[in-house]
């Protein structure tokens, strides 16, 4: 028996810690998964494109992923990426997060396939994994059709979430909302959390952002909840102008800041989206306006 029988609000999305090596920084990844538990998010996921999935092999992936069950310990579902370069790799990931316990698996087909093989993909992944399925549904991989979604949910009764993220997003949330929103669970957001206020209205009863400030959106999810729809929407106001930077690098700063990386070692160079002592003065700038909703892990210095 699932031990979440109904999973939704905002599950934030780790990014994979690195040391000077570009090994995995286990305890960094610890580290961010107790923030996670600790700051008052929904559940976790790990590793999608925000974990940078693509970056990581087989082993050290497994690896990680018992890491994470360990320091969460049941106190939040803990979602197992699991997409892959094909779809024997993704079924190695469902196998490996039905032997760990992982609480629920995600996958987007892999890259230059086609909707077709993203079906087939989901439906041998319930051959391998008995917990609850999520469809991730995004544009450059394989996007399924909303009718295509609604029959998949037909098909393969263990898809009990989905993640819609094709471009609007608020949009495709209303559109598959309208035809499976009363056979499955939850449909979440992505997109940084940018669109969260519209995509309630349509539909979604979670996202799946970054963990970053992920705290401050579950914040506006159960504000949301209790019926307080302007708080709701101020306190998202407040935080936009930060979630609309997020990047590779802006994630592992704002992490750093808060006490939880203790590196910020990336496996490919940030190029252009490095941040500089303005981008850094900058996002300071910006925390004025959330500090006063930070519970726990305050921001330190730049």
């Amino acid at each position: 028996m699932a031990r979440f029988d109904h999973m939704k609000g905002v599950f934030g999305l780790l990014p994979t810690p690195y040391k000077d090596d570009y090994e995995i920084h286990i305890p960094d990844l610890k580290a961010v998964a107790e923030f996670c538990c600790s700051s008052g998010q929904h559940g976790i996921v790990w590793p999608v494109m925000v974990g940078e999935f693509y970056f990581l092999g087989e082993e050290e992936r497994i690896r990680g992923l018992d890491a994470v069950l360990e320091t969460v310990n049941g106190r939040l579902p803990v979602v197992f990426g699991c997409s892959g370069v094909s779809i024997p790799q993704v079924l190695l990931f469902a196998r490996a997060a039905q032997k760990a316990g992982a609480d629920s698996i995600i996958a987007m087909a892999p890259a230059r396939t086609n909707a077709a093989l993203a079906i087939e993909m989901y439906k041998r992944m319930a051959d391998v994994y008995d917990g609850p399925i999520m469809v991730q549904n995004a544009d450059s991989y394989a996007p399924l059709k909303g009718e295509q979604i609604a029959q998949l949910v037909e098909d393969v009764p263990s898809i009990e979430y989905i993640k819609e993220e094709r471009q609007p997003g608020p949009k495709h949330i209303a559109e598959v909302h309208k035809l499976v929103g009363d056979k499955v669970k939850c449909i979440f957001g992505g997109a940084a959390g940018k669109f969260l206020p519209d995509e309630y209205i349509r539909g979604a009863d979670g996202n799946m952002p970054a963990c970053e400030v992920a705290d401050i959106l579950a914040k506006v999810q159960e504000l949301w909840w209790a019926g307080n729809e302007e708080g709701a929407r101020d306190l998202h106001r407040r935080l936009l102008p930060l979630i609309i930077r997020e990047t590779h690098p802006f994630m592992r700063y704002i992490l750093k800041r808060r006490g939880v990386f203790t590196s910020s070692i990336e496996r490919a160079p940030s190029g252009a989206q490095a941040l500089d002592a303005d981008d850094k003065a900058e996002i300071t700038r910006l925390l004025k306006a959330i500090e006063g909703d930070i519970t726990s892990y305050p921001f330190g210095p730049e």
